[in-house]
């Protein structure tokens, strides 16, 4: 019996051959690969990007960003992990947070989803310890602290001072851990939402440094994302040109309540009113002609036309979730108000009818001469309102 020759020229061209293809062929992959953020953008679609911060493996917060390639603004929007609802997977009540899995983040980017009515294909993920080494990369961040934190008890002690700051990531982490028993939902929620903006403000501003050969597989793997490192690479160049003079700030409002010895956040009106605020922001980030989102610099006056108790301080909150600045919430000299009046002092008709589509009020009123220090606009609540809508 002969042996075969495992040098034969023959076989070992044929194996060189079979090496260059899957060699080229890789090549190829690697080179036409899809860069889905650059997709979303070339698209003119708003991006949106999950961005959450946990702790002993638990999300201290999550902030859906959404930003918009055509005019470059950016919105946040805090879902709290308290969140409440009925979640159908566990059959029960039960916070937001029920559904995190580090390893497996589908059904809780799928629940986010259905609070805020948006398709949140991608999440970037950093424990507290990533995000203090973040910071570090980036030679800290630059956060306005409104009040000096001393926390004596702790150990080490935790001590920042109040002020324009630029924190490096140890004491970024403290003001991110920082719990005040006396701190209000709002101001937390702010806190975190400038604590991303910092951040992602900060990576734009060193992009250059972030994708650096030498520095980039650092970066990648110092936080947990469903991006590809072209996606990332492509994120990060986005930061770079994002407007971040003109950034919304919006939250989930509602009613906290206790279920199963745990507090919860349920949102007002079933959800209704965030599905509404995000389609008002995401409105707001597609105009390109006005420097005002849904806030902007707009001041309304709320006043209770009815005999019905707290209707005008419920109504304040209803508008603040839209972002408007309320200078005051009171009752009207007049109780007996039939219809739910608008009334317009900002010279801008549209302004005027966009605030009264959110409550269905299809009687404004236009006043040229304002008295000083009055509001841009005041709402007058009439028995026509019921606590949502005009009827």
């Amino acid at each position: 019996m002969r042996t075969k020759n495992l040098f034969d020229p023959s076989r070992l061209l044929l194996i060189a051959i079979a090496l260059l293809t899957v060699g080229i062929s890789a090549f190829v992959v690697l080179q036409v690969r899809t860069d889905r953020v650059k997709d979303t953008l070339d698209s003119g679609k708003p991006l949106a990007v999950l961005f959450t911060i946990t702790d002993q493996g638990v999300p201290l917060f999550n902030q859906v960003v959404l930003y918009n390639p055509q005019t470059k603004k950016t919105a946040f929007i805090d879902v709290p992990p308290e969140t409440g609802s009925l979640i159908a997977s566990l059959s029960r009540v039960d916070a937001l947070s029920a559904l995190y899995k580090p390893d497996d983040l589908k059904d809780y980017l799928a629940k986010i989803g259905q609070l805020t009515g948006l398709t949140v294909p991608f999440y970037v993920v950093l424990t507290a310890e990533q995000f203090e080494r973040e910071v570090d990369l980036l030679s800290g961040i630059e956060l306005f602290v409104p009040s000096v934190i001393e926390e004596s008890k702790a150990d080490p002690m935790t001590l920042i001072p109040s002020g324009n700051l630029v924190l490096d990531g140890s004491k970024a982490g403290d003001y991110l851990l920082h719990q005040d028993e006396g701190e209000e939902m709002a101001d937390r929620s702010a806190r975190h939402q400038k604590i991303v903006q910092s951040l992602m403000r900060r990576w734009g501003e060193n992009q250059a440094f972030l994708t650096h050969d030498d520095v980039f597989p650092l970066f990648f793997s110092s936080l947990k994302t469903n991006l590809e490192d072209v996606g990332l690479k492509t994120f990060l160049k986005t930061a770079a040109g994002a407007d971040w003079e003109r950034v919304v700030f919006q939250r989930v409002l509602g009613t906290e309540r206790v279920v199963d010895k745990k507090k919860l956040l349920f949102p007002h009106y079933n959800g209704t009113l965030l599905l509404e605020t995000v389609r008002q922001v995401l409105e707001g980030l597609a105009n390109k002609d006005s420097d005002q989102l849904v806030n902007g610099t707009l001041t309304v006056e709320i006043l209770n036309g009815t005999p019905k108790a707290g209707l005008a301080t419920r109504t304040a909150s209803l508008f603040r979730n839209f972002g408007y600045e309320i200078l005051s919430a009171k009752n009207a000299d007049n109780t007996a108000q039939a219809e739910t009046t608008i009334v317009d002092r900002t010279g801008n008709p549209d302004q005027a009818q966009k605030l009264a589509d959110l409550i269905r009020c299809g009687k404004i009123i236009t006043q040229a001469d304002a008295p000083a220090g009055s509001a841009m606009i005041t709402i007058i609540l009439g028995k026509d309102f019921d606590g949502r809508y005009v009827r």
